[in-house]
């Protein structure tokens, strides 16, 4: 099997798992693995969160969001952009968020400020499956591995348990995490040590 072919098996199997999760269960995880995040000095400690509004069925990082903007954190979201780009804003105005590319909410830059990934302390990154190494598995457009190289910040990844799985696929583009933050606890990629 090629590596390609690894990937699409992993995201097919994550998917239908995703999808048989309950709202309640996925309500309940997205608010443990918030918390695991929350407890991390790292993101406390964050000026600068960058974050995303959840897809359907995905860990939702709004309690972090929260707590990050009730302790006076700027808190920026991705905007999707041409040759599978991201571009960071932070929401200044009302309805600054607004259904983009995919039907996921995204900034209008009229309403924001740009962020610049240098300027993230802390980065909540979204995937499909996640390795206990700290490898990540994105939908397969590449966005966030083009993205991440550019945050010097602690780059966390937000799973339910069941989306950390022993290891995943990865070619030498595909960007590690310093740690995931699932709902039973914290990973700490063994390269990196954040805590």
């Amino acid at each position: 099997m090629t590596l390609s072919e690894e990937k699409q098996a992993l995201r097919r199997d994550m998917r239908a798992r995703l999808r048989a999760l309950s709202p309640e269960g996925r309500i309940s995880r997205s608010a443990g693995a918030c918390a695991q995040l929350q407890a991390l000095p790292t993101f406390q400690n964050a000026a600068v969160v960058l974050a995303y509004c959840a897809m359907p069925g995905e860990c939702d990082p709004a309690a972090a969001v929260d707590a990050a903007r009730a302790a006076g954190k700027r808190v920026a979201f991705p905007l999707c952009l041409a040759e599978n780009r991201l571009a960071l804003y932070e929401p200044v105005l009302p309805d600054a968020l607004l259904p983009g590319k995919y039907g996921i909410l995204e900034p209008v830059p009229a309403r924001c400020r740009r962020v610049a990934p240098g300027e993230v302390d802390f980065a909540i990154i979204p995937g499909l499956a996640f390795g206990k190494d700290c490898s990540r598995l994105g939908r397969g457009a590449g966005y966030y591995d083009r993205l991440l190289p550019e945050i010097s910040g602690v780059k966390a990844g937000l799973a339910f348990d069941f989306q950390v799985v022993t290891a995943v696929p990865c070619g030498k583009w595909d960007a590690k995490m310093d740690l995931i933050a699932e709902n039973n606890g914290i990973i700490v990629n063994k390269m990196y040590s954040c805590l």
